[in-house]
């Protein structure tokens, strides 16, 4: 019975981020068009062109005029709230991780897990040295995300178990993610 219910949760834990994302998403966009319907020709995805226009604004107006005191100021406000520090958080990191100015997935790596292995794992290193945590040199943080999901492990790789991929990062995800069925673009070479 233990098992059952763990399987449950387990199936709950997989399917809930992604069908709240997609309903959470539908609703959004309806409501949009239909805020649209009265005043203007009704036209299917209207609602999500104004919700377009409306972050391309928002961001100009906090890339030109929202100063880091009133980010930071905002961000220590959010830190208070136990709950929603969690969520901002982690959303946070996240989208940085792969929009921000420090992208974090850009540098893929093969990692052989160890020396009597044949094959390899596609990786990206997140950090390149975690003497804190290992209490010596040679380590970096590696994440290997799953494919056909939004999930992945980090595990600390020695470094020696590294092999560099020179291939794109946009390109070497794709690829993970696709279970290996999308063809790898040959890597552009720049024009001299």
């Amino acid at each position: 019975m233990k098992n059952f219910v763990r399987l449950i949760l387990q199936g709950v834990l997989l399917v809930a981020p992604i069908s709240l994302t997609i309903y959470i998403l539908f609703k959004i966009f309806t409501f949009l068009d239909s805020i649209l319907q009265g005043f203007v020709i009704d036209f299917p995805g209207l609602g999500l062109l104004l919700l377009t226009l409306i972050l391309v604004v928002v961001g100009l107006l906090g890339d030109t005029f929202i100063t880091d005191p009133i980010k930071n100021a905002f961000n220590k406000w959010l830190s208070k709230i136990p709950l929603i520090k969690i969520i901002y958080d982690g959303v946070k990191d996240l989208l940085g991780a792969f929009v921000g100015e420090k992208k974090k997935f850009n540098h893929p790596v093969l990692v052989k897990e160890h020396q009597q292995a044949t094959g390899y794992k596609l990786g990206f290193i997140t950090q390149d040295s975690l003497k804190e945590l290992t209490a010596k040199e040679g380590y970096c943080a590696v994440y290997f995300p799953h494919s056909y999901a939004f999930s992945g492990v980090v595990m600390l790789i020695e470094n020696q178990y590294l092999k560099p991929v020179d291939q794109p990062a946009s390109e070497m995800m794709k690829f993970i993610v696709s279970g290996g069925v999308m063809k790898i673009n040959p890597k552009e070479t720049e024009k001299e």
